[in-house]
């Protein structure tokens, strides 16, 4: 009898450790999945509601300095290309095919705050608590903390996190009256997803602002 009990206080024990995360070791696992991300780049995507315009998504995929941003909104399609350095936007409405340099200011956002960024520092920038778990996945309010010193940041988000693959399932919060939700995260991004080509838009008209 003494040896069975023993057995379900170590299983107890087992599934407290395995199950019972708290929010921040939660985080922490969150942000170990996406470790890879970091040189296997990053894909996910991401849902604008703006009132009275609606909802625009996009498809984002980052790999280093590289990105490319597909964008839907009312029937119309954008894809911009960017390397840190020089843009290229393609409407595919028009087909036209504008290139600009990136200004000092945007190549420095985009090296520094990503969408990706956004789940890092989550636990140093922000309370998080446990708002409810099911069987396949941690919900988790984040409400920024009052030692956060970026004015930029959301008051609050809300963040579900997959159990299976500890990859964030969204991420949403509301900034300026516009509602921002990030899904699907992939970790691996093709380095040709990236990388832009002239010859993929033989018929674009282009105009180069240089």
């Amino acid at each position: 009898m003494k040896k069975v009990f023993i057995s379900i206080v170590t299983a107890l024990a087992f599934l407290s450790t395995a199950w019972g995360q708290t929010p921040e070791e939660i985080v922490a696992l969150m942000e170990k999945a996406l470790e890879p991300g970091e040189t296997q780049g990053v894909s996910m995507l991401m849902d604008i509601k703006v009132p009275i315009v609606g909802t625009s998504t996009s498809s984002l995929f980052m790999l280093g300095d590289k990105m490319r941003t597909e964008t839907k909104l009312l029937g119309h399609q954008l894809i911009t290309f960017t390397d840190g350095v020089t843009e290229w936007e393609y409407d595919t409405i028009n087909k036209e095919l504008t290139i600009q340099n990136v200004k000092p200011e945007e190549s420095s956002a985009e090296s520094s705050g990503s969408e990706a960024d956004m789940f890092n520092g989550i636990a140093e920038d922000y309370d998080v608590s446990l708002k409810k778990e099911t069987a396949d996945a941690w919900h988790l309010l984040c409400k920024k903390s009052r030692s956060n010193p970026d004015k930029d940041d959301p008051d609050k988000m809300e963040l579900v996190v997959s159990k299976r693959t500890h990859l964030p399932i969204s991420l949403t919060t509301k900034m300026k009256g516009i509602k921002l939700t990030l899904h699907d995260v992939v970790i691996g991004v093709d380095p040709a997803k990236v990388t832009f080509r002239i010859e993929d838009y033989p018929d674009a008209k282009v105009i180069d602002k240089r």
